[in-house]
């Protein structure tokens, strides 16, 4: 009972932070819509303090109790933690390239697909077998997020209201492939190095310890990234950022070192549920402090959303 209560409330934590997160990093940008300060620094700095927190729960865990912690190392094991760094690198970079050829709209309806690639990979990677019904709430999840997403992108053209359209290459949808696949397996591959055992089946490492090593691999990454994405390397590494800057790192460290628990104790699904829910709960939001009427497209949501997750709960 108090482990399922300590995983539900893992999830609820996630779910706040999430849309904290969110709503801090619009608040960062200035009075005209932009972020004063280079946005790939926020991945870099994120990781750079799980870094740091992780490295200090693990002293701590070894003060209190040096031999209940577990902390293997190999060259082999340590590199593997490479792979879902780098998977996650290759996701955050496509996210760029599909915002500037498809526009922020078609990104946030394509990003779902990332919960039916999880389930794919989850089954070739871990084993994990899903039931016709769990498909099909994993497929009404996708499309309850998606249709939140569908606006019409209106601009204004002689006082008249004209659909933008932007141009969609087959480059484009590829990239988009790439990202739901890229998103699926940076996951798929991190619930397996944090659930991975030793040869005789005895527990595995400290869940801190591991989680160091994903981010150091997660900082080198962020560090290309960096580097690689802005045209002047600024002396100052943190120009421009303000009090919601760093609140928004903060709170994104906090929901990576959420999302590394879930993954080690629950699994990759839990976070993809907790993640149409805190998306759908942005909205309303958003919606509630402009003072908007509810979308139809909200509603039907999370009306959708809701029967997903109660039919993936439900026994085959």
């Amino acid at each position: 009972m108090q482990n399922t209560l300590t995983k539900l409330c893992s999830c609820l934590l996630l779910f706040g932070f999430t849309i904290t997160a969110t709503l801090f990093a619009e608040k960062s940008k200035s009075l005209g819509g932009e972020y004063p300060y280079n946005t790939f620094m926020i991945p870099f700095a994120v990781e750079g303090c799980k870094l740091v927190v992780s490295t200090v729960l693990l002293m701590s865990q070894y003060m209190r109790d040096s031999s209940s912690v577990i902390t293997t190392f190999s060259a082999r094991g340590f590199g593997l933690f490479a792979v879902p760094a780098f998977c996650y690198f290759v996701s955050n970079n496509c996210m760029f390239y599909i915002i500037h050829d498809l526009g922020p709209s078609t990104f946030q309806v394509t990003n779902n697909l990332k919960v039916l690639s999880t389930g794919l990979l989850m089954h070739i990677f871990l084993g994990r077998k899903l039931s016709w019904l769990k498909w099909k709430a994993l497929i009404i999840l996708a499309i309850g997020s998606m249709v939140t997403q569908l606006q019409a992108d209106l601009v204004d053209d002689d006082d008249k209201k004209v659909m933008r359209v932007t141009t969609r290459t087959s480059r484009s949808y590829l990239i988009v492939c790439v990202n739901a696949f890229a998103a699926g397996a940076g996951g798929v591959f991190s619930e397996k190095l944090l659930k991975s055992v030793d040869t005789k089946g005895n527990a595995s490492d400290s869940i801190h310890w591991q989680n160091m090593q994903l981010y150091l691999f997660g900082l080198l990454f962020g560090l290309l990234s960096l580097y690689t994405n802005q045209a002047e390397v600024s002396i100052q590494i943190f120009a421009g950022f303000n009090a919601y800057a760093y609140a928004t790192v903060a709170t994104l460290t906090i929901c990576g070192l959420l999302v590394s628990f879930i993954l080690k104790y629950i699994d990759n699904l839990a976070k993809c549920f907790v993640a149409a829910l805190s998306m759908i709960s942005i909205v309303f939001i958003e919606t509630s402090m402009k003072h908007e009427t509810i979308p139809l497209r909200l509603i039907l949501g999370v009306i959708l959303t809701c029967l997903a997750l109660e039919q993936y709960n439900m026994s085959a």
